[in-house]
C-alpha cells in the first residue's frame, strides 16, 4: 500500500516537474537565470528537512509525516495554480520542497524497515520501491504533458492537486490496516523502544550524519548520488524550458515523451538491479549505469532534439533504472534498523544539495549561452561519477 502511495504522489511531482519550466517560461516570462533559481528553492528546504524527517521516522512517527508531506504538496500545488507573479512561484516551490523532503524521507525508511524484517527480500524490496518512482517519471510527464498540450496549466496543476488528495486518503487507509496505534503513530507489533527513550535533536542528528559517513558504502552512495544528480538535473529542469523556446505549448508532449520513455526504459532495470544485486556487486551495477548515463547524456548534448532525443531517453532511462536503486540498496543494506529513517533523509540529502548546485550553475550558463549549452556540459558531472566509482574499493 505504501508502494500504491508513493506511485501516486510521484505522478502528481513527476507532473510539476513537467510543467513547471514551461509554465515559469510561457505564464511568467522567465529567463534560464530565474528557472535555475526556481527549480535551486526546492532544494534549499528539502535538503534541511529530510535528516529531520528520517529522525522523526526511527522514532516511530513514519506515517504523521506521510500524511503532512502529502497535505503540504497539495497546498503547494494549489499555490502554484493560483500564482500571479514569478515571486508566488518561488513560495509554492519552497512548500513543494518541504512536502517532497518529508512525504519521501518517511516512505522510504519505512520500505526500509519493513524490509529488514524479511532481510531475504531486501534487495527486491528496494527495487521495488524504486520502480514505483520509476513508475511516477512514465506516467506523470506523459500526463501531464498531454493535459499542457491539449487542455492548459489550470487543468494540469487541479489533477495535481487532486492527486494530493488522493495521497492523504491513501496514507488514512494503510494506517486503518496496518491497525497503527493513534496515540503515538507507531506500528504496534513492530515497536522496541518507548518514544520517552529517545530524543531528537540537532546534535544527534549531526552524530548520526558523522556515523554514517563513517561506512565505507554509504559514502561511496551518497558521493555518486550526488554526482549523478548533477547531470540529470538538466534533463529534468533545463530541457523543458529549452523546449518550450523552441516549440511554445508543444513542448509539452515533446517533453512528455521524452521523460515517460526515460521511466519506461528504467523500469526493467530497477527491478532487475534487486536479483543482480545477490549475485553481482551494487558497486558494479551502479557503474553500469552511470556509464549508459554517461553515454546518454553526451549524446543528449550533441543531439537535443526530436527525433534522436527519444532514443537518447532511452538510453539515459537504462542508465538511471541501474544507478538508482544499486545506491539505494549500497547506502542502506548495512545500516541497522534503528538508524534506516536517518541514513534514508542523509543519504538523499545528497540528491538535493546537487539540485541545489546545478539549476543555479547551468542557470548562468544558460543565462550567458543559451539552453542549448546546458545540454552540451550535462554530461561531465556523471563521467567523474563514474571514475569515482570505477577507482573506488568494491
Amino acid at each position: 500500500m505504501i508502494n500504491i502511495i508513493t506511485l501516486i504522489f510521484s505522478v502528481g511531482f513527476n507532473g510539476i516537474s513537467t510543467v513547471l519550466s514551461q509554465y515559469a517560461v510561457l505564464q511568467f516570462k522567465a529567463d534560464p537565470l530565474q528557472v535555475g533559481v526556481l527549480w535551486a528553492s526546492f532544494f534549499i528546504v528539502s535538503s534541511f528537512v529530510r535528516p529531520v524527517a528520517g529522525a522523526l521516522g526511527d522514532l516511530g512517527y513514519r506515517f504523521r509525516l506521510l500524511i503532512i508531506g502529502s497535505l503540504l504538496f497539495t497546498i503547494s500545488s494549489a499555490t502554484f495554480l493560483f500564482a500571479v507573479d514569478f515571486g508566488h512561484l518561488i513560495v509554492a516551490r519552497l512548500f513543494q520542497g518541504l512536502s517532497q523532503g518529508i512525504f519521501t524521507t518517511a516512505a522510504f525508511s519505512l520500505v526500509a524497515y519493513e524490509a529488514s524484517t524479511h532481510i531475504e527480500y531486501f534487495e527486491e524490496s528496494i527495487a521495488w520501491r524504486s520502480a514505483m518512482l520509476g513508475l511516477g517519471v512514465v506516467i506523470g510527464p506523459a500526463l501531464f504533458g498531454y493535459i499542457l498540450s491539449f487542455y492548459g496549466f489550470v487543468q494540469a496543476f487541479s489533477l495535481i492537486i487532486l492527486m494530493g488528495l488522493c495521497t492523504i486518503a491513501g496514507v488514512i487507509a494503510t494506517i486503518k490496516v496496518s491497525k497503527v496505534t493513534e496515540d503515538l503513530g507507531l506500528i504496534r507489533h513492530k515497536t522496541t523502544q518507548a518514544r520517552s527513550s529517545r530524543k531528537i535533536s540537532f546534535t544527534n542528528i549531526f552524530s548520526g550524519f558523522e556515523e554514517l559517513l563513517g561506512n565505507r558504502n554509504f559514502r561511496k552512495a551518497i558521493t555518486s548520488l550526488f554526482l549523478y544528480s548533477l547531470g540529470y538535473i538538466a534533463v529534468t529542469s533545463f530541457l523543458p524550458a529549452f523546449y518550450a523556446t523552441k516549440f511554445g505549448k508543444e513542448s509539452g508532449i515533446i517533453i512528455g515523451n521524452c521523460l515517460s520513455l526515460i521511466g519506461i526504459s528504467s523500469l526493467f532495470p530497477r527491478i532487475l538491479s534487486g536479483r543482480l544485486s545477490r549475485r553481482w556487486k551494487c558497486n558494479n551495477i551502479a557503474k553500469l549505469g552511470m556509464l549508459l548515463l554517461w553515454i546518454g547524456l553526451l549524446l543528449l548534448g550533441l543531439q537535443p532534439l526530436p527525433p534522436h532525443v527519444y532514443a537518447i531517453a532511452v538510453l539515459i532511462g537504462v542508465g538511471i533504472g541501474f544507478v538508482i536503486p544499486a545506491l539505494q540498496i549500497m547506502a542502506l543494506l548495512n545500516i541497522q534498523d534503528s538508524r534506516k529513517g536517518m541514513a534514508t533523509g542523509m543519504y538523499i540529502t545528497g540528491w538535493d544539495i546537487s539540485n541545489l548546485i546545478a539549476p543555479l550553475v547551468f542557470g548562468t550558463v544558460g543565462d550567458v549561452f543559451g539552453y542549448e549549452s546546458v545540454m552540451e556540459i550535462a554530461f561531465f558531472p556523471v563521467l567523474i561519477g563514474f571514475f569515482f566509482l570505477m577507482l573506488s574499493k568494491p
